[in-house]
C-alpha cells in the first residue's frame, strides 16, 4: 500500500459499495475486514445443502441502486420473489391468514381497518416528505415521539395486527423503543414494495464485489491515525499502520466509536453512544416440511413473548432450500435481546423453542439441527431524537478531513441505504484526493 490508496474499514454492504464505486472510477482501494468473510450483517446459514439468509433478508423492488448492482454482477436471473404468506395468531391463538395487502384490513377487523386507513392517509398520502434511504431531513414531529405514543389513540386491533408485528419485523424492537420517523419509513417500504432474494443468498452479491477488490481479512482496525488533525491512515489490531489518502469507516456505528480519536470528540461521543440492537437469531432445521405454505408467523395479539415472530425459509425462499424441509428462524425483540445476549446458546435455543410451539406445535419432535447466529451490533435502533442526532453527526463529519463514514446505521437500516451511503462516501473520498 501507499499513501495514495483509499482504505475502507469493513466489508459489509456499505464498505463494498464504496470500494466498488472507487474501483470503477479507477482509484486504488484496500478493504480491511475483521472477520474472515465479506458481507458483514448480510450472511447465510446452511446445513446439508439447504441455506437461508441470516442477516439482510430482502431486496425490495424500489432498491434501484442495488438492483443495478445485481445486474452489473450478472445476477439478475438469480433474483427470485419471496413469499409472504403470513399467519397472525388472534387472542385465542387461532390462525388468521394473510396472503395479500387486501387481507390485513379484514384481519384487523372494522376498528383496526379504520385505523389502518387513517394511518396510510396521514403517513403515506399526506406524509411529510423525506428520503426513503437517507437521513437527510429533520422532522421533529416524527423524530420526537415514540411509535407507541404516536398511536396511543389507535385501536387495540391496530396495535395487535399492524403496529407491533410490523415494528418487530422491520425494526426488531417494540413500539415503545423506536421513534415514529423510522416506523413511517419502514411501514412504507413493507406495505408498498415487493421483496426478492438471490437464489444462492444475498451474500452472493457481496462475495462477487469482494472478489474484485483487495480485501485483507482477519484484520480488525484498532484506531484511525491522524497528522495535524487530518486522518491519514489506520492502525490494525496487529500493530500494522496503513497510510491512506482517505479512510472510509464502514463498520457498525458503535464499533466506529472505538476507532475515532479523542480529538474528534463530538463524533466519538455520538458513535460510542449509538443505539444498536444486539440480535441473536435461532435457526431450526427440521426433518420435514411444516406444511400449509406459511412463510411467517406473528403472535402479538395472542401473547407477549420474546420470540414472537417466526419465518419458514423453505416457504419464503424455497429456491434456497432444495430439500423442501422447513427452516424455522426465531426472531426476538429489543429490549428482550439485552438479556438474551448474556445467555448461552443452549439457553437461547431452549427459550426460542418454547416460543415457537405456538406457531409449530410439534417443532420439538421435528428438529434435526439448530444454529444460533449472533449479530453483536444487530441493527440500528432509532430512539426519540435519534435522527436529529444523526443529522448533527453528519454535519460535523463533513468538516473532518481525510475520513468519511458510511453504513446502514445512519440511513434507516435498509440495504439500499447502506449501499447509497457507501457510494456517497466514495465520491467524497475522490473529491478529497
Amino acid at each position: 500500500m501507499n499513501k495514495d490508496d483509499i482504505i475502507v474499514i469493513g466489508a459489509g454492504i456499505a464498505g463494498l459499495a464504496a470500494a466498488d464505486e472507487l474501483r470503477r472510477a479507477g482509484r486504488s482501494v484496500t478493504v480491511v475486514e475483521a472477520s474472515e468473510r465479506p458481507g458483514g450483517r448480510v450472511r447465510r446459514v446452511a446445513y446439508k445443502g439447504d441455506s437461508t439468509e441470516a442477516g439482510g433478508q430482502g431486496i425490495h423492488s424500489n432498491y434501484e441502486q442495488m438492483l443495478a448492482m445485481v445486474e452489473r454482477e450478472g445476477l439478475t436471473q438469480d433474483l427470485m420473489p419471496s413469499s409472504e404468506k403470513i399467519v397472525f395468531l388472534d387472542k385465542r391463538g387461532k390462525s388468521k391468514l394473510h396472503t395479500s395487502s387486501t387481507d390485513l384490513p379484514l384481519i384487523a377487523g372494522p376498528r383496526g381497518a379504520l385505523d389502518l386507513m387513517k394511518f396510510t392517509a396521514k403517513y403515506f398520502s399526506f406524509a411529510k416528505p423525506f428520503e426513503q434511504f437517507e437521513t437527510a431531513v429533520d422532522i421533529p414531529e416524527y423524530d420526537n415521539v415514540t411509535a407507541a405514543e404516536a398511536f396511543r389513540s389507535y385501536s387495540e386491533p391496530f396495535h395487535d395486527f399492524v403496529l407491533k408485528p410490523m415494528t418487530h419485523a422491520m425494526g426488531n424492537c417494540t413500539p415503545e423503543e423506536t421513534n415514529l420517523y423510522y416506523v413511517v419509513n419502514s411501514f412504507k417500504l413493507a406495505l408498498t414494495t415487493k421483496s426478492f432474494a438471490l437464489r444462492t443468498g444475498n451474500a452472493t452479491l457481496l462475495e462477487r464485489l469482494a472478489a474484485k477488490q483487495t480485501v485483507i481479512y482477519g484484520a480488525p482496525a484498532e484506531k484511525l491515525l491522524t497528522t495535524g488533525g487530518r486522518v491519514d491512515g489506520v492502525q490494525l489490531a496487529d500493530g500494522r499502520a496503513l497510510k491512506a489518502s482517505h479512510v472510509i469507516v464502514a463498520c457498525p456505528a458503535g464499533h466506529a466509536g472505538t476507532l475515532v480519536p479523542d480529538e474528534f470528540g463530538p463524533a466519538k461521543s455520538f458513535l460510542s453512544g449509538f443505539a444498536h440492537i444486539p440480535l441473536p437469531l435461532v435457526f431450526f432445521f427440521l426433518d420435514r416440511p411444516v406444511g400449509g405454505g406459511v412463510a411467517r408467523w406473528f403472535g402479538h395479539a395472542h401473547r407477549t413473548a420474546v420470540f414472537n415472530m417466526a419465518v419458514d425459509h423453505a416457504m419464503k425462499t424455497p429456491f434456497s432450500v432444495p430439500s423442501g424441509k422447513s427452516i424455522i428462524s426465531a426472531w426476538p425483540t429489543y429490549p428482550h435481546t439485552l438479556d438474551l445476549v448474556k445467555q448461552s446458546d443452549a439457553d437461547i435455543i431452549a427459550h426460542a423453542l418454547g416460543d415457537m410451539e405456538a406457531f409449530v406445535p410439534q417443532i420439538r419432535q421435528w428438529v434435526e439441527h439448530v444454529e444460533v447466529v449472533r449479530h453483536d451490533w444487530g441493527i440500528a435502533r432509532y430512539p426519540v431524537g435519534g435522527h436529529r442526532r444523526i443529522l448533527d453527526f453528519k454535519a460535523y463529519a463533513e468538516g473532518l478531513e481525510g475520513v468519511s463514514f458510511a453504513g446502514t446505521d445512519y440511513d434507516f437500516i435498509h440495504m439500499e441505504g447502506g449501499l447509497l451511503s457507501g457510494q456517497r462516501a466514495a465520491r467524497r473520498a475522490m473529491r478529497d484526493g
